[in-house]
Order: structure tokens, then C-alpha cells, then sequence
């Protein structure tokens, strides 16, 4: 490690020790809430470090105790919609046990998931959103997030199909999933901000 690096890790901890506990995790919420609303409204290309520091009232380089890139705090940003939405859905499915039903319910809350979420929109519609994630961002993190996704949505399915026993219970849980992306994206296309992208509405 070079001295110039010791000397900055040596000023970020340093800096980290000026701020209580408290401090730290308001910050911490302010730069998630204020990097959503700007990611949502311009996209990682026009959002920059500083256009998020600056409402915020720290320095650019104070950015960095906290998230290691724009990146990471945009995965951290997906991730806590992601949450919200497993949470919705553990809320709406507890109670229902007939398995078309428990299936129907699913479909519309991911329908009305990708419907209504402006930062799921902006990633289904903007290749270049996804990207700059995935470039900028610990792949690992990355991945295991996609994975997160997958473990959280799938046991409700194969739930159902085990309650089914009809034909339902012949389809792979992940094909489901994979349809209830096709349409959550299909009706993303359709939406005016869809149309306004010039993204086919079309799958075909």
C-alpha cells in the first residue's frame, strides 16, 4: 500500500471518528434518500457524486465513509425497494391458501410493483442504468442481490404449486418467475414512460 493511500485511509477514519453514531446513520439515510430522488429524476449518467453531497451538506470526499462508489449506493437504493416490495408481498400472501388465488395475488402486486416503482422502471427501460450498477458496483454484491431476489420470490411459488398438485405444480419455479418478468416488463413498456423511451411493447 502506497503512503499517499495510508495517509487518505488515514484522513477518512479520522474524518469517520468526527461524527456520533447518530450523525453517521442520518447521513447515512440523507445520502440514501437524496441519491434516490436524483437517480430517479436525471439516472446515474447525469447524477454525480457531488449533486448528492451537496443537499446533504458534506464533502464530496466524506461521500466515501459511507459508500465505496455512486455504484454502491445505487445497489444499496434497489436493494432497500427490493425489501420493501418482499415485505409487501409476505403482508398480502400470508393469509391466502388457495394456490391460483395465492398465484393471481402475486402477479398483480409484481404487475403493480414494476407499475408503479420510477427506479424499477428507470432499470427495465435504461440498459445504461443497469450497467452503470453493474460496472461500478462489487460484482459479488451485485450478484447476491439478483440471488436475494430470486430465494425471497420463489418459495412462495413453489409453496403454492406444492398446494396445487394441478398443473401448476408441473411448471419450474423459475419459469414462473421468468414469466412475471416478461409481463412486469411488458407492462413497463406500455406505461407512458415506456412509450415516451421508444422501447418496443412488444416482446416478439
Amino acid at each position: 500500500m502506497t503512503t499517499e493511500l495510508l495517509l487518505y485511509e488515514s484522513a477518512l477514519t479520522e474524518c469517520m471518528r468526527g461524527f456520533s453514531d447518530e450523525q453517521r446513520k442520518e447521513i447515512h439515510t440523507q445520502l440514501i434518500d437524496t441519491g434516490r430522488e436524483l437517480l430517479m429524476t436525471y439516472g446515474p449518467k447525469k447524477t454525480n457524486v457531488a449533486d448528492i453531497t451537496e443537499p446533504v451538506s458534506i464533502a464530496k470526499s466524506t461521500f466515501y465513509l459511507f459508500f465505496d462508489s455512486k455504484a454502491d449506493l445505487y445497489l444499496e437504493i434497489v436493494h432497500r425497494e427490493q425489501q420493501a416490495f418482499e415485505q409487501k408481498l409476505a403482508t398480502e400472501l400470508a393469509d391466502i391458501e388457495e394456490p391460483k388465488q395465492g398465484l393471481k395475488v402475486l402477479f398483480q402486486l409484481y404487475r403493480e410493483f414494476a407499475e408503479t416503482n420510477p427506479l424499477m422502471q428507470q432499470l427495465l427501460l435504461d440498459d445504461t442504468a443497469l450497467q452503470s450498477i453493474r460496472s461500478g458496483a462489487s460484482q459479488e454484491r451485485f450478484e447476491a442481490l439478483q440471488q436475494q431476489s430470486l430465494e425471497e420470490i420463489i418459495p412462495y411459488i413453489e409453496a403454492f404449486q406444492e398446494q396445487s398438485g394441478g398443473l401448476i405444480a408441473e411448471h419450474d419455479p423459475t419459469a414462473i418467475l421468468g414469466v412475471m418478468s416478461t409481463i412486469g416488463l411488458m407492462v413497463v413498456r406500455e406505461s407512458p414512460r415506456g412509450q415516451a423511451s421508444g422501447l418496443p411493447v412488444s416482446m416478439t
